[in-house]
């Protein structure tokens, strides 16, 4: 079979000389870089970029797999400019190597949403040296993710049988795209499916890194492999479960400006906020103050509901927290324990509740209306107060 290469052409490099790091006569100098696919199908690979602007999407000003076409090239000419070789590089001529690139894939076959459209975000090259080798994979965008460590990963993509490495590779994909599935159901759009995807991968992958051993020792035994693969499958399959437990952060457009979503919660828009009463609070992580009665308003407005007391109690318990009723017997003691609790206090803020003050709840006294509970993440603790109090407001999607 004939050999081809995809030459990445440089479009439009005026303004692109001096963007990211290294020296000025670094970013001058025309650098040949390679880019190496292992385990991604030339397939469903619909372009390559440097992200200049890291907005996430390879625009038409930036550095794409894109065949440039001259007057006058020969048909060997239009061959050389065109496709993967049979090593899976791809050649990349950039001047600031240091850019983060995107993989743009599409996979209708498996990928239910954006005509199986979806990213990739990969970080760029390490130095200003001519042809340096960058791995394009799994394994390699969860380690530019920081979500697995570079020498756990090396236990995977050097397993001794061909066939279980090329098995283990397919494995990896089949699951990326049944996890965005997943997660795009569930309400989360393309870029957060992703993110979060690959987090969850990383970490299922760390958590499981002993199976690589196991993959090995089956030897020629293809049995043994595939059962050996299916073990990692199934942990790194993201469950209905796990996905309402996944936070990750991202702002999505809405009426009037935009919101910050949270997995299933929603930190809603200033436009919001202040459309339906409530006041942002710039002091406080610009986050949203309100009365009961509008908080609820502002909910409905956001494309959710306030959430009842047990959801709140919930993200308490979850994050390793204990979950009381302020004036309890112990109280204090377990105010003490949540407070210096670090693990805790950095969970419920990766969730979305930031805001040095109580959250309200949608659930109303029972012995009097005009008082509703609120819970306070710093100490853990809940406590009901008058509907007239303004405290800060988080929305939930798909219930309470």
């Amino acid at each position: 079979m004939k050999k081809f290469l995809w030459s990445l052409s440089v479009v439009a490099l005026v303004g692109l000389v001096n963007c990211g790091g290294g020296s000025s006569k670094e970013a001058k100098e025309l650098l040949q870089k390679i880019l190496q696919f292992v385990g991604i199908p030339q397939t469903i690979i619909v372009n390559v970029c440097q992200d200049s602007n890291r907005n996430g999407i390879c625009g038409v000003d930036e550095l794409q797999a894109k065949v440039t076409i001259n007057k006058g090239d020969s048909v060997d000419d239009i061959w050389r400019k065109i496709a993967l070789n049979s090593e899976g590089q791809y050649f990349l001529e950039t001047y600031n190597p240091k850019l983060p690139i995107l993989l743009e894939l599409q996979d209708a076959s498996k990928v239910d949403y954006d005509d199986g459209k979806f990213t990739l975000n990969f970080n760029g090259f390490k130095n200003y040296e001519q042809n340096e080798t960058k791995e394009i994979s799994l394994l390699e965008s969860m380690i530019d993710a920081n979500a697995l460590d570079k020498n756990i990963a090396d236990k995977f993509r050097t397993l001794t049988n061909t066939e279980a490495q090329d098995k283990y590779y397919a494995m990896l994909l089949d699951t990326l795209e049944t996890n965005i599935n997943t997660l795009r159901r569930d309400g989360f759009d393309s870029k957060t499916a992703v993110t979060a995807t690959i987090k969850e991968m990383g970490d299922e992958t760390k958590a499981n890194q002993e199976i690589a051993d196991k993959i090995n020792s089956c030897g020629d035994d293809q049995s043994c492999v595939d059962k050996e693969i299916k073990k990692v499958s199934d942990e790194l399959i993201i469950t209905e479960e796990e996905s309402n437990q996944i936070i990750q952060p991202t702002a999505v457009p809405v009426a009037g400006g935009e919101e910050v979503v949270y997995g299933k919660w929603v930190k809603p828009s200033r436009s919001v906020c202040e459309g339906s009463g409530g006041r942002y609070n710039k002091y406080d992580e610009n986050d949203c103050v309100a009365t009961w009665e509008n908080a609820k308003s502002i909910c409905s407005a956001s494309g959710g509901v306030l959430p009842n007391i047990e959801t709140l109690r919930s993200v308490v318990t979850d994050c390793g927290g204990e979950s009381y009723t302020w004036g309890e017997d112990d109280y204090e003691s377990k105010r003490y324990r949540n407070i210096n609790n670090e693990a805790y206090q950095a969970c419920y803020k990766e969730k979305g509740f930031p805001s040095s003050n109580a959250y309200w709840s949608s659930t109303t006294g029972a012995s009097d209306s005009s008082y509703a509970w609120r819970v306070y993440f710093y100490y853990g603790s809940d406590y009901r107060d008058d509907k007239t109090y303004k405290y800060y407001v988080r929305c939930v999607r798909g219930g309470q």
